[in-house]
């Protein structure tokens, strides 16, 4: 297997590891510090820069993905759409659409689309199990999908691009509000400067949030027309260059 840099890592890592970098020193400036990263160097100091922000990067994505996604995101979301979408008291599909799909699903992969639940099983335990079982099938759905939709790749590429943006944007938010609180315990006249920049570090992250929610819709929503409309034997729009 052969690895190679692609134009998704520089988006997805490069530039929120520079912006965040930028940002940060921008904060330290207001606090009279001086980080060791030159924005405006030469050749050798820009590709040290580059290499710094593509490891802070990958940093927010795995702290975006081990814990934002993790503990707050699918808590928030009472589960992941791919998953949640498949319960029997969930509306965002038709009773049709959804009879239909779970059908489809057991007629491919010839495994049961319902949780073994154990009697008298508590109901919070019980849409566990049927959450871990939606989320199992979904995999089977996505790796049957694979390669043929352009669609679901791409949503789940922006999905994880927002999250990490997310992530980067909400830290920000809080460095800032603590200089702004730096600024006013001390008497210093740059809580005005901090003010601004924690207000649009907020702004930022509810607009990353709406974003990042909206594609992992997307992604999940993508992947089932997709199977579907491949199972019952027709060409899918997602299908499509």
């Amino acid at each position: 297997m052969i690895w190679r840099f692609d134009i998704y890592d520089f988006i997805a890592d490069v530039i929120p590891g520079l912006v965040f970098l930028w940002c940060l020193q921008s904060l330290a400036g207001l606090m009279g510090l001086h980080l060791p990263l030159d924005f405006a160097g030469g050749l050798a100091e820009t590709s040290v820069l580059v290499a710094l922000g593509y490891i802070t990067g990958l940093l927010l994505q795995g702290l975006s993905q081990g814990l934002v996604e993790k503990h707050i995101l699918k808590p928030l979301w009472k589960g992941f759409p791919s998953e949640r979408w498949l319960l029997p008291d969930d509306n965002h599909f038709s009773a049709d659409y959804k009879k239909r799909l779970l059908s489809l699903i057991l007629e491919r992969f010839a495994v049961a689309t319902e949780p073994d639940i154990p009697p008298h099983c508590p109901p919070a335990r019980a849409r566990e199990l049927r959450l871990k079982k939606n989320r199992e099938l979904f995999y089977l759905v996505y790796h049957a999908v694979g390669q043929s939709s352009p669609q679901p790749l791409t949503f789940n590429a922006h999905y994880g691009l927002f999250r990490s943006l997310l992530t980067m944007f909400a830290l920000l938010a809080v460095l800032s509000l603590a200089g702004l609180l730096w600024a006013l315990l001390a008497g210093s006249s740059r809580e005005t400067a901090f003010g601004r920049w924690t207000a649009l570090f907020v702004v930022c992250s509810v607009i990353a949030y709406a974003r990042c929610k909206k594609r992992g819709e997307d992604f999940a929503q993508s992947v089932f027309n997709s199977f579907m409309a491949r199972a019952a034997g027709k060409p899918s729009a997602n299908d499509q260059p």
